[in-house]
């Protein structure tokens, strides 16, 4: 049956960066699973994570880059476009990195 599980709160509202988070440990008090939405309007990077669920990150509009290490601990570099999907396994450190604004993920 279906359920409702939460509504959007926004997580991130910072110097041109919005997070708003539609499911997920704020949104809908679910630690394994998160959904958001990112906006951001000038280029901008987020922190280095290492997350306990697996991360999919959808790029709506724009472009965005994943800072990631290695096997040999060294930090390599995925770029994204608009269309495009890319999936971070649980555990694995990475940067999201967003080099121009009008950037739209989820």
């Amino acid at each position: 049956m279906p359920a409702l599980v939460g509504k959007s709160v926004r997580v991130v509202d910072h110097e041109g960066l919005t997070i708003d988070e539609l499911a997920g440990n704020v949104a809908s008090s679910e630690d394994t699973l998160s959904v958001a939405r990112v906006v951001v309007a000038n280029p901008t990077c987020e922190p280095w994570l290492t997350l306990d669920y697996d991360e999919w990150i959808c790029v709506l509009k724009g472009k965005m880059e994943i800072n990631y290490e290695d096997s040999e601990k060294n930090t390599q570099k995925m770029y994204l476009e608009a269309g495009q999907t890319c999936f971070i396994a649980k555990g694995e450190r990475f940067q999201p990195v967003f080099p121009e604004g009008e950037f739209k993920m989820r």
